[in-house]
């Protein structure tokens, strides 16, 4: 046996001493035991920078010191392996799901948690994908998982006012940008466009370990619609040119899981609770523009719409089947006052109320504005008047 350096100019032989039958080498000091060298099998560029001895903590011990260099060390251990400490230069996603609602876990049936099916579907090493949605939300959550958790993420989204608007360039038509980190694992609610806006760009950027390797994975959320258009018109206030109405958007197949059936709402001739019932379903509501006129953008399918104006008869449409990419005109809607209870007929009762506000301003307590119809902001036989000559009619279904 020869070690480096020499222990002494003492023979080896006299450094050797027995104990329990073995043999000991007892140096007296730090000296070069052995030496190794390694080649690696690749012609691919290797880094050996970020490889580094660790010790096995499992083996069996030795009484050996290794010293890797003049700070690391490892004692009394036999076997070592190398391993790679080198920052990863991972940058995929191990997956990332696009989802709305939230999980009850205390009531699991009143759960509305729900995922979409992104196209193609996922997989690490596809970057771009699409998203048709038909469903009428506001917002949706993106949840990425890393393929390395020491990687990092942000997530680029539409930058919106305090309005909730779209923040536009200078040229009205580029939408900006905004960047936000995105944790793993952890959903981020993200504001979708809204119908008939572009379509909804979300791009996540991740970066590895390195800080250097990026990888940037891309969803279009796409929102097919149709139109709806039309205008409202209540004469009493024309000189005005004030018009504005409610339009609730009904899916035609909830009317009809409510018990609705058109049909016979057609052939009788008011004094019912239909409208009472509309208002308690679920609906799409607009408004509007002062003029009457609006125009709605839905997703396909089929609606009932329900034109509303406080103490004015009802006009409503049903069955109106929206194309992608299409349009429907509704015209001109007129709409008659006098049905201030709202049960689909001008009556006597309906006149006999509007006559106990007579000579009321619709600042008075308990004056709802609605009654002055012609909008001068008192109540008076003009009023009464627009009640009266609607007497008998009853609402639209169309």
């Amino acid at each position: 046996m020869s070690l480096y350096p020499s222990l002494s100019t003492i023979p080896v032989s006299e450094h050797i001493k027995e104990k329990d039958g073995s043999k000991i080498i007892s140096t007296g000091e730090a000296v070069k035991f052995g030496e190794m060298s390694f080649r690696m099998i690749t012609d691919d560029p290797f880094d050996i920078t970020g490889f580094k001895l660790k010790e096995n903590t499992n083996s069996p011990t030795t009484g050996i010191k290794i010293n890797l260099d003049a700070q690391t060390h490892f004692n009394a251990k036999s076997t070592f392996r190398f391993a790679d400490v080198s920052a990863s230069k991972d940058a995929d996603l191990a997956n990332m799901v696009v989802s709305s609602g939230k999980v009850n876990e205390e009531n699991p049936d009143e759960s509305n948690y729900k995922e979409y099916n992104l196209d193609p579907i996922f997989d690490k090493e596809t970057n771009n994908y699409t998203l048709t949605l038909l469903e009428y939300l506001d917002t949706i959550d993106i949840t990425a998982t890393q393929n390395d958790e020491n990687a990092s993420m942000k997530i680029k989204v539409p930058k919106r006012d305090s309005d909730g608007n779209l923040v536009y360039e200078s040229d009205g038509t580029t939408i900006v940008y905004e960047e936000k980190d995105l944790n793993d694992k952890v959903p981020m609610e993200v504001t979708l466009n809204k119908l008939g806006e572009p379509n909804t760009e979300v791009t996540v950027k991740v970066t590895a370990e390195d800080g250097a390797t990026e990888n940037t994975y891309k969803v279009v959320i796409k929102r097919p619609y149709g139109t709806i258009r039309g205008s409202v018109y209540t004469a009493p206030t024309a000189s005005s040119n004030y018009f504005k109405s409610n339009i609730r958007i009904y899916k035609s197949d909830v009317v009809t899981e409510a018990g609705i059936n058109w049909d016979n709402y057609k052939t009788i001739v008011g004094g019912d609770d239909l409208h009472q019932n509309l208002i308690a379903l679920e609906s799409q509501d607009y408004e509007t523009k002062d003029d009457g006129t609006f125009e709605i953008y839905l997703v396909p399918g089929k609606y009932d719409v329900l034109i509303d104006k406080e103490i004015y008869l009802d006009n409503i449409f049903t069955s109106q089947e929206i194309v992608q990419d299409t349009e429907i005109d509704l015209g001109q809607i007129i709409l008659f006052a006098g049905d201030i209870d709202k049960n689909g007929v001008v009556n006597s009762l309906d006149i006999a109320t509007i006559k106990t506000r007579y000579a009321m301003y619709t600042t008075d307590e308990g004056v709802q504005e609605a009654y002055d119809v012609n909008l001068d902001t008192i109540i008076n036989m003009l009023d009464i008047s627009y009640v009266t000559v609607n007497y008998a009619k009853t609402r639209e279904i169309n």
